[in-house]
């Protein structure tokens, strides 16, 4: 059947079959690694009599775990994936992540919640769906650590000053409350195998386009320096990493002054302009001398 299989994908869809990768397993005392879940047929233990209805009506029992696939998320992997991205350490307790420090609160707060939620809303469905609580508790864990490491406090001083939620407030020049940023907390850990099939989107599903909105670029756009449209392709985004580092208590030079008078991190500019700002040719540019100004 491999041999048939292998046959069909090459001369039908002209697909080569990778010998590395597949492999016959037996279904009931061993396990197959499939879109980075373990599928395995038959549930562990004796198999459990459950009560079930037919499409008539009539109540009848069946077997509930001797012919159930099982689908699960490898731990395992994804405890070493962590450790590998610098989230944890190789046993799985939690770390800094150094290489975030630097970024504003809000910024770290989202980045964190962006991978809970995205491998969440992957493995909604497996059976050991509660398990993943461990994933959850090394991010927050690790985040907390890293704004521990950013504000240079210990770890339950975070947990005292932004609560179990790691909770950051984004503040206006008055002083006003503009924005309030949260780790994304799961407490719902009941096992839902039909989770991928249910068409109205549940709230582990609802992934947040903040992080997109605050990132968007308008590279699409001409360049803003010169107007150059000719060429879209050659369009690149200038930028810096804080436009709080262009505040009144540290004087703006060259061109970051004009990106703190449109108070932007980022604008177009073509490929041209690009290496003449990185030049210093555009220090003493004009916001009346730009093409147009970017919204």
């Amino acid at each position: 059947m491999k041999q048939e299989i292998k046959t069909f994908l090459s001369n039908r869809l002209q697909l080569t079959l990778c010998e590395e990768k597949t492999r016959i397993t037996h279904a009931r005392t061993e396990e197959a690694l499939f879109l980075g879940t373990r599928l395995k047929l038959g549930a562990e233990g004796e198999a459990k009599l459950t009560l079930t209805t037919n499409m008539w009506g009539k109540k009848f029992k069946r077997r509930s775990t001797g012919w159930e696939t099982m689908m699960k998320a490898p731990l395992p992997k994804l405890l070493k994936r962590l450790s590998d991205r610098g989230f944890c350490t190789k046993e799985g307790n939690p770390i800094a992540k150094s290489g975030w420090a630097f970024l504003d609160p809000d910024q770290i707060i989202l980045l964190y919640s962006s991978v809970n939620r995205g491998i969440q809303n992957y493995y909604r469905f497996v059976d050991n769906w509660a398990q993943l609580q461990r994933i959850q508790y090394i991010l927050q864990y690790s985040l907390a650590m890293t704004l521990g490491r950013k504000f240079q406090i210990s770890t339950p001083k975070v947990f005292k000053r932004f609560g179990k939620a790691l909770t950051y407030v984004i503040r206006d020049k008055e002083g006003k409350e503009k924005k309030t940023i949260s780790f994304y907390l799961n407490h719902d850990w009941t096992k839902n195998r039909d989770a991928f099939q249910n068409r109205e989107r549940a709230d582990i599903d609802l992934i947040r386009s903040e992080m997109y909105m605050r990132s968007r670029s308008s590279i699409a756009n001409p360049c803003c320096i010169c107007g150059d449209t000719l060429d879209k392709a050659q369009i690149e985004m200038h930028h810096v990493r804080h436009v709080r580092k262009l505040s009144d208590k540290r004087q703006a030079t060259g061109f970051n002054r004009i990106l703190r008078m449109l108070n932007r991190k980022q604008i177009p500019v073509c490929k041209t302009c690009h290496e003449k700002i990185h030049r210093g040719k555009h220090d003493s540019l004009k916001l009346s001398d730009m093409a147009y100004l970017p919204t």
